[in-house]
């Protein structure tokens, strides 16, 4: 059983999920840093509720009580410079960039995006006392790379945090100034074993993924670790996640992250029409969803607008180029920029020429760092 102080916080890193703690790959997914002051949780819970019922003579005939439950954590953060970028991946502020094209600021928003969260990971010292608190028995602890002869940390994370918002006045004046934001926790049933090596896997301390995923219903995890936090970063940078990711043959290991500002390739897609058809439609799909028919001579840019309306690509995050009635070069942008992306399919009523059909083929793979 471990028994260990937390003292200070080493580091803090932040990596974007959607709603239920499922690690979004991409070319500004992760940001590691120092600017963290204070991390409040708070846990919110369902108060015990006593269950009694008296007969006619006023006794009480049953009495039971419900537990108290956890519903979910309140998540405040203290931040005291912080690249911008991480004001994006919080609050999906809109970045402002400068004439270099290099991110200088934000612009607040309404309201943040309700189907993306930000998994927290915070990395503390346990104590001096905590750190020699063990009599070594054998010479293992001579050999370098030893457990024994590293350094002890806490790790405290919660993988689905969302709903980030500003939690007070930002006061300025004769002093430091620090955002203060408040968020509240999911279960993160998507986290898996984790995206990074978070603890040892032998008496080498060869870091590893987690052993196992977080139950379902539990919001939080901590637990004492020798695998040392990352170094902070200078921006947002790149996430690739392990394979097999999920399941009984998910990778033990994660890969080594791409160096921050390493740029990735947009996926790129050729949509093509076989046959020489003469009339009828056609219908590209896209993770489930089906754009509206589309001419077998349709312009390149209906075929982008017809996936721009699809709910799982959107408004500019798709570029379609080529002739009248193909073949057409899909380029995903925006959102959808630098990522590997699921080969879309398509459904297809053409008539005329000869055996007419639709052909998909990946020309580009998106998120190569």
């Amino acid at each position: 059983m471990a028994t260990y102080g937390m003292v200070k916080v080493r580091r803090a890193r932040f990596t974007v999920v959607d709603r239920c703690g499922m690690p979004i790959a991409g070319p500004r997914s992760r940001l590691t840093t120092s600017g963290l002051i204070t991390l409040t949780a708070s846990p919110v819970m369902r108060d015990a509720e006593e269950l009694e019922q008296t007969n006619g003579e006023g006794r009480v005939c049953v009495s039971d009580r419900t537990p108290a439950e956890r519903k979910w954590w309140n998540i405040g953060l203290e931040l005291c410079k912080v690249n911008t970028c991480l004001y994006n991946m919080l609050l999906d502020w809109k970045l402002v960039t400068s004439w270099e094209g290099k991110p200088i600021g934000f612009t607040d928003k309404r309201s943040g995006r309700p189907d993306r969260g930000v998994a927290v990971e915070i990395w503390t010292g346990v104590g001096s006392e905590d750190e020699c608190d063990e009599i070594p028995t054998t010479d293992d602890i001579l050999l370098t790379g030893a457990a024994g002869d590293t350094t002890k940390y806490g790790y405290l994370a919660w993988p689905a945090v969302r709903e980030f918002a500003l939690g007070a006045d930002l006061d300025l004046g004769a002093k430091v100034s620090t955002f203060k934001l408040n968020g509240i926790t999911n279960s993160p049933t998507r986290w898996g074993l984790s995206p990074y090596n978070v603890m040892p896997a032998d008496a080498s301390n060869t870091p590893r993924r987690m052993l196992e995923p977080i139950e379902i219903g539990a919001h939080h995890i901590s637990f004492e670790t020798t695998v040392a936090p990352p170094e902070a970063d200078e921006d947002c940078c790149p996430l690739v996640l392990p394979s097999p990711y999920y399941g009984e043959t998910a990778a033990t290991t994660a890969p080594s992250q791409p160096a921050c500002g390493a740029v990735g390739s947009n996926e790129i897609q050729t949509v093509t029409i076989t046959g020489t058809p003469t009339g009828g439609t056609f219908s590209l799909i896209y993770q489930g969803a089906t754009t509206t028919p589309l001419a077998y001579n349709a312009a390149a840019a209906a075929v982008q607008a017809a996936l721009e309306a699809l709910s799982t690509i959107g408004e500019d995050n798709v570029t379609v180029t080529g002739s009248t009635g193909g073949p057409y070069t899909v380029e995903f942008v925006g959102d959808l920029a630098e990522l590997n992306l699921p080969l879309m399919t398509k459904t297809a009523n053409l008539t005329g020429g000869t055996s007419p059909n639709v052909t998909i083929a990946q020309s580009q793979a998106g998120g190569v760092y």
